[in-house]
């Protein structure tokens, strides 16, 4: 059987998304792909995935999922409940679903984005190396565009279960979000065209508190507040290449921080770039949110670069607590039961039997297991 995942309702906004349409930009495609690289890669790794597996990416919640078969899932990103058929469950974390179960996520407490990775991923055609959605193009995804009620989206083959997380692995927790930190001023570095800029507006650049625009969307996040004028107004520049966390300022002298969705060039001069490890800072961010931002140097921003990549790609997953495993006979089959406890769960809800059952060559039959009292 082909197993499927079924959009019961898709929120404000899902899509397929992976790490992007890389290489493309020189035929004028968008790069596109997931918003939150932190948050997308350690999803894939909770379900054993490649960083580079399809996922569902959605904006500020607001949705239900169904599987037609047993399926290793995660959630990351955006601070927000989870529950599968009632029964709350917790984010970062590895969780096996039976075959039917539906998947509800509510509206974010804090944050925009988040990330649904299924093991094996989400495999729908690739397009120019990816299977990201770009919708104003229409490329990638399914049908190149916003998800539906109704769509069915196929996994791909979970080719060596044996050795994928089991359930309750949770992620490291220095990926477990200081992205939501709105305190501390976002890093940038000076862009290409920092010299654009004249002392007084550098000064009122990174001195100032923005506001994050209702206009904000995966093309850009749009910054109100204070106009930071180009040296003689000369904000037009001969275009060159547009990448993420790019800050450029138009004529009407309101930045725009450049994300997934931007286009392959851009005609604006740039003030200053956000570093990769504080991008998720920033597309996390809500509208009316402020943000401020602080200049580092670049090797400062390299080292930083280097170990938020070790964090999300080299930092081991937290293995969960064994309680007990045994086998257990349906209908003359005999399954291997690993009771495991939650390590991101609160103590109360264990104690009202929440727990995770991680069935190994589980055809049909879904097994419940109740958590004892002692």
């Amino acid at each position: 059987m082909n197993s499927f995942v079924e959009v019961i309702s898709p929120g404000n906004r899902l899509t397929v998304q992976d790490l992007g349409r890389r290489g493309s930009q020189r035929f004028g495609v968008s790069v596109s792909g997931v918003l939150d690289l932190a948050a997308a890669v350690t999803a894939n790794r909770l379900v054993g995935n490649p960083a580079t597996s399809a996922m569902l990416e959605a904006t500020f919640g607001g949705v239900s999922l169904s599987f037609n078969s047993e399926t290793r899932v995660a959630v990351t990103g955006a601070e927000v409940n989870v529950d599968v058929n009632g029964f709350p469950m917790p984010i970062w974390e590895t969780m096996i679903l039976p075959a039917e179960a539906v998947l509800t996520l509510s509206i974010p407490s804090t944050g925009l984005y988040s990330y649904i990775s299924v093991a094996g991923g989400i495999d729908t055609p690739i397009v120019l190396n990816s299977r990201s959605t770009h919708v104003a193009s229409a490329l990638g995804g399914h049908e190149g565009r916003i998800l539906a009620a109704g769509d069915t989206l196929p996994i791909g083959e979970d080719i060596d279960g044996q050795s994928r997380p089991r359930a309750g692995t949770t992620a490291p927790q220095s990926v477990v979000p200081g992205s939501y930190d709105r305190e501390r001023p976002v890093r940038v570095i000076s862009a290409p065209q920092y010299d654009a800029f004249d002392d007084d507006a550098k000064s009122k650049f990174f001195a100032t508190s923005f506001t994050i625009s209702n206009l904000t969307d995966r093309q850009g996040a749009r910054l109100d507040g204070a106009s930071i004028p180009a040296i003689d107004g000369k904000h037009d520049i001969v275009s060159d290449p547009a990448f993420m966390g790019a800050i450029q300022v138009p004529s009407d002298g309101k930045p725009i921080v450049l994300l997934a969705d931007r286009q392959p060039t851009g005609g604006y001069a740039k003030i200053a770039s956000v570093i990769g490890p504080d991008l998720p800072n920033v597309v996390q961010r809500t509208p009316g949110s402020e943000i401020a931002f602080e200049l580092v140097g670049i090797e400062e921003a390299q080292e930083l670069a280097r170990g938020f990549q070790k964090s999300i790609y080299k930092t081991p997953l937290v293995e969960p607590a064994r309680i007990s495993s045994s086998h257990l006979e349906v209908d003359g089959k005999t399954y291997n039961v690993q009771i495991v406890r939650p390590t991101t769960i609160e103590e109360e809800m264990v104690a009202d039997g929440i727990i995770y059952a991680d069935i190994r060559d589980h055809a049909e039959v879904a097994v419940t297991v109740e958590a004892s009292h002692e």
